[in-house]
Order: C-alpha cells, then structure tokens, then sequence
C-alpha cells in the first residue's frame, strides 16, 4: 500500500473497521504472540495517538520479511482511545508511567528481546521491506550499531498534496547532503522515526531519560553515544510521518535540554524574577 492509500483510516478505530481489516489485525498481533525468539523488536511509544495509530499498525501488518520479529507497544500515560484499540486488537502493551519519550523508548529497550531494535513512531507509516532494509546489514557488518534513514511527510488525513510531494524531494535531498557531512552534523538530522540499533550494544547505554520531551534529543543524543562504538549506516527506505507541531511565530522549538542553553546573566535572570522591565 502507498501512503496515500491509508486515508480511510484516519481516526478509525476498532469498531468502524470492516470485518476482513479487524480479523486481519487480530490475527497478526496472535501469531505475534507466537514467535518465541524474535530477531528483531518494533517498539512504539504511544501518548496520544488514537487518529494514526489503526494506520500505523496496519502498515506494520503489512511487513515483508521471514525475519522472526516482535512488536511491543510502551504507553506512556497514554489516553484511553489509544489504550482502548491496543486492547481490542490484542497487541503487546507494556507501561511507563514517568512521562517522556526517553523514559518511554528505555522501557522498550527493557523489554525487547531482538538482537535489533527498531525504534518507531505512532504517525508513521512503514515500507513494507523496512525490516528486512534496516535489520539485514548488521548481520553482514558486525561493526555496524546503527542504521537510520529519513521520513517524508505527509497531510493530516495521509494525502500528498502536489506542494507536499515538493517539499518531500527537497528535505530528501537536503537531509542526504546533511548525513553525508561531518559527524556534529550528522547527528542533528538523525530521528527515531527511523533507527535500527543493535541491541547489545545500546543495552548498557541506555536513553538519557533527563532530557526534556522534546523531538531530536533522543534520537541525537543516542547518535553521540554509539558514536564510538561502531559505525553508522544510511538506509533508503520510505517512511512517511505527520508533519511536526507549528512553532510558535519568532520562537524556535525549546531545546531538549536546559543544561545545554547559553546560561543567562545572574542579574538578567534576577530582573525577569521580579518581573523588571
């Protein structure tokens, strides 16, 4: 299925899927249930993410590969329309209560049994070989710790507007020449979305779970510490993802960390206390 193609499941939940989708989607999540020895784990935070997820889980059954693999879903304090169709489809949910994506993406790795980890998003639609793609060259290079490709983006309702496909071939290309450069600059263009890790290596690293929630810290900062560990590989693979939030007009997005902001100067911060202007 192309992206496109997952428009009449835009907010759909269990209950308004057709019987041949529902049956489907039970059945994956059982057979699910029976590999014992997954080589590969799909973990996907959830929070709010009821509009996309149907979609999203249906472009995971939608996988090719006979690569043995297991899907493990790590809510978040996430609502009860996302908890409500994990439930009724049956998949594999496990909990996290303190809130944050990197808190989130450890109980994944805590949980997972695969030798690789694939680290997913709810919004986000897979190519059908993305296991295969992403998974396979870590058992042809044995130095290889991380594999990570780019997402294009998609509409509200998962359409490609003539100005979306645009704008998808021109971040394709501008996020190519930006991996293809130094490694301080490579990492800032790296996103969870789409990254495959080996698990024994990324196991005693772990996610930094100070790091505040916000998109290109946990996937940046993880780069840095697999960094010299081994090597880095791009994949090209389609994924698609939703657009990110607007900024706020003149504001950039907070950065994930305060430790990392300039400091400011002790009687600036003293004046905005008192709120002196």
């Amino acid at each position: 299925m192309k992206v496109t193609d997952y428009q009449p499941y835009y907010k759909a939940t269990p209950q308004n899927l057709g019987n041949e989708d529902l049956n489907r989607l039970i059945t994956y999540f059982e057979l699910l249930d029976d590999v014992q020895k997954p080589v590969v784990s799909l973990v996907t935070p959830v929070y709010r993410a009821m509009d996309t997820l149907v979609a999203h889980i249906l472009s995971l059954s939608n996988l090719k590969t006979i690569i043995p693999y297991e899907v493990i879903f790590v809510e978040n304090n996430a609502d009860e329309a996302t908890l409500s169709i994990l439930k009724q489809l049956g998949a594999k949910v496990v909990s996290e209560p303190k809130q944050g994506i990197t808190y989130a993406r450890q109980k994944g790795l805590e949980e997972a049994k695969g030798q690789i980890i694939c680290t997913m998003d709810p919004d986000s639609i897979y190519d059908p070989y993305y296991i295969d793609k992403m998974a396979l060259p870590f058992f042809v290079d044995k130095d290889l710790v991380l594999c990570y490709s780019v997402s294009q983006s998609y509409e509200n309702d998962f359409q490609l507007s003539p100005k979306m496909r645009l704008r998808n071939k021109l971040k394709l290309a501008y996020f190519r020449w930006k991996l293809s450069q130094k490694f301080t600059t490579k990492i800032k263009h790296i996103r969870a979305v789409s990254m495959a890790m080996r698990r024994e290596v990324l196991l005693p690293i772990g996610y930094d779970t100070d790091l505040r929630v916000v998109s290109g810290c946990d996937d940046g900062m993880l780069a840095i510490h697999l960094h010299n560990l081994g090597t880095f590989k791009y994949i090209n693979v389609e994924v698609f993802t939703a657009l990110p939030p607007e900024r706020e007009p003149g504001k950039p997005f907070p950065f994930c960390n305060e430790r990392f902001r300039t400091p400011k100067n002790s009687l600036e911060a003293t004046f905005e206390a008192l709120d002196i202007t």
